[in-house]
Formats: C-alpha cells, structure tokens, sequence
C-alpha cells in the first residue's frame, strides 16, 4: 500500500476509534454530540442561537431545540439583551470548573491520560504532522466550500 494511503487509512481508523472514545464518554455523561457541540462554543461565551447554529452547522429550529432541552436540564440559560430585549444570549448555567466535574473528558488530567503512551520528546512531532494534515484538510475543505458556492449561484 502506498504511504499516502496508509495516511489516509491510519487518519481514518484514528477518528473512528477517537469519535467512540467520545461517544461513550458523552453517553455515561447524559449528554449528547449535539449537546456536546453547543457546549464547546458556550465554553467560548454567551452566543445567540442563530451564532451557535452557523457554528455547529445545524438548523435554528433545530439547535433551539436542543437549546430548549439544555435550558430544561440546568445546562444553559437564557438571558435577554440589556439594550435589545430581541437579542437572547445563551450561556452555560454552571460555572466552567462544574461542567468539567460532570464532563470528565474536558479536563487536562483526562488527556494526559489519554495520551499517556506518548512519550514527550514525540509530542511535539505528533503535533507539527497533525498541523500539516489539518491544513491539507482545511484546504480541501475550503475548495468544496467554494465549488457548493458556486453550484448554487
């Protein structure tokens, strides 16, 4: 097999086994991917349901949804703006140090663990390869991006 794709078969054997990692993680959680996409950008601060749908990629009617069933479970809140009362903010009910006890895999000991068969001299290197790759991804991506653009002109 050819280097480049045992790159590619190597990449894609990694996310599967990293996206079940995450899954199981998020399912002895309670939460879902969803929920779980939403809380990575809250993480960021208060966004409005129309900001979290263009960054998740999911409809409004859906991610308010998703936002309905947060806000029921005491994991957002919504709070309407100060000077526009037809702007609402949703932000994470709990303080970041609680969401990382109840979501054990955003904290750094989780990680370290993760990755503890990695020697540190090789971290650097892994990091450096997986830059490449993400550029090379990014710029595929980008060019589909634009070519769908352009389909739909």
């Amino acid at each position: 097999m050819k280097p480049v794709m045992q790159l590619s078969s190597l990449i894609s054997r990694v996310c599967e086994l990293y996206f079940l990692i995450g899954s199981e993680e998020l399912e002895r959680c309670g939460v879902t991917k969803p929920q779980m996409l939403i809380i990575q950008q809250l993480k960021q601060g208060p966004r409005t349901i129309g900001e979290i749908s263009r960054l998740v990629d999911l409809s409004y009617s859906t991610t308010s949804g998703i936002v309905d069933r947060m806000e029921r479970h005491q994991m957002v809140v919504r709070k309407k703006d100060e000077k526009d009362r037809r702007v609402v903010w949703v932000s994470l009910a709990q303080h970041l140090k609680d969401l990382e006890d109840k979501l054990p895999f955003l904290q750094e000991q989780y990680n370290e663990e993760l990755f503890s068969r990695v020697k540190p001299e090789d971290m650097e290197g892994i990091m450096q390869s997986l830059q490449i790759v993400y550029t090379c991804f990014t710029h595929k991506w980008d060019a589909l991006k634009r070519e769908k653009g352009s389909e739909h002109e």
